[in-house]
C-alpha cells in the first residue's frame, strides 16, 4: 500500500521528519501524560499556599483588621504613651519642687539634685515616647504586610482553583 494514495498529496518527506520528532522526543512527549497530576497538584499546592498567606495575614492584623500582632503593638505603644503623659506630668512637679526649694535658704543643694532627677527622668521619658511611636510605626507596616499577604492569598487561591478549571 502507497501511504501517498492513502493520504492524497501528503509529502512523505514531511512525515518523515515528523516521525523522526516524535522518535527523538519520546520521554518528552510521554512525560505529557503526567501533566494532569501535576497540574492537580500545583493546584493543590496553590491553595494550600494561598490560605496560609492569607492565615498569616488575619495573625497580623486579626479578623477585625485591628487584632492581631498589630492590634497587641498598638496597644503596648498606646500604654508606653500613657506612661509617658504621666511621668511627664511627675516631672513638672519635680522641676516646680526645684524651683521652689531654691527660694528656700540652705535647700540649693537638694533643689540642683531635684533639677538633676527631673532632667534624667525627661531623658527617658522622651526614648519611651520614641519607643512607643516606633513600635506604632511597626504597627503600620504590619498592617500593610497583612494586606499584601491577603492579596496574595486571594491571587494563589483563585491561580489554584484556575489551574484545577483547567483539567476539568
Amino acid at each position: 500500500m502507497n501511504l501517498a494514495d492513502l493520504f492524497g498529496n501528503l509529502d512523505t518527506s514531511q512525515l518523515a521528519d515528523v516521525v523522526e520528532v516524535v522518535a527523538k522526543n519520546r520521554d518528552v512527549i510521554a512525560n505529557l501524560g503526567k501533566l494532569p497530576e501535576f497540574i492537580g497538584s500545583l493546584s493543590t499546592s496553590m491553595n494550600g499556599a494561598g490560605q496560609e498567606a492569607k492565615g498569616a495575614a488575619v495573625a497580623l492584623i486579626g479578623n477585625d483588621g485591628a487584632t492581631g500582632a498589630k492590634g497587641a503593638l498598638c496597644g503596648a505603644a498606646g500604654a508606653l504613651n500613657e506612661i509617658v503623659d504621666s511621668l511627664t506630668k511627675g516631672i513638672a512637679m519635680i522641676a516646680s519642687a526645684a524651683e521652689a526649694a531654691h527660694k528656700v535658704p540652705l535647700m540649693d543643694g537638694p533643689a540642683s539634685r531635684l533639677e538633676e532627677a527631673s532632667r534624667e527622668m525627661s531623658r527617658s521619658t522622651s526614648a519611651l515616647g520614641e519607643l512607643a511611636q516606633s513600635m506604632a510605626t511597626i504597627a503600620g507596616v504590619l498592617g500593610s504586610v497583612a494586606g499584601a499577604l491577603d492579596r496574595v492569598g486571594d491571587h494563589l487561591v483563585d491561580t489554584g482553583t484556575q489551574a484545577r478549571g483547567f483539567l476539568a
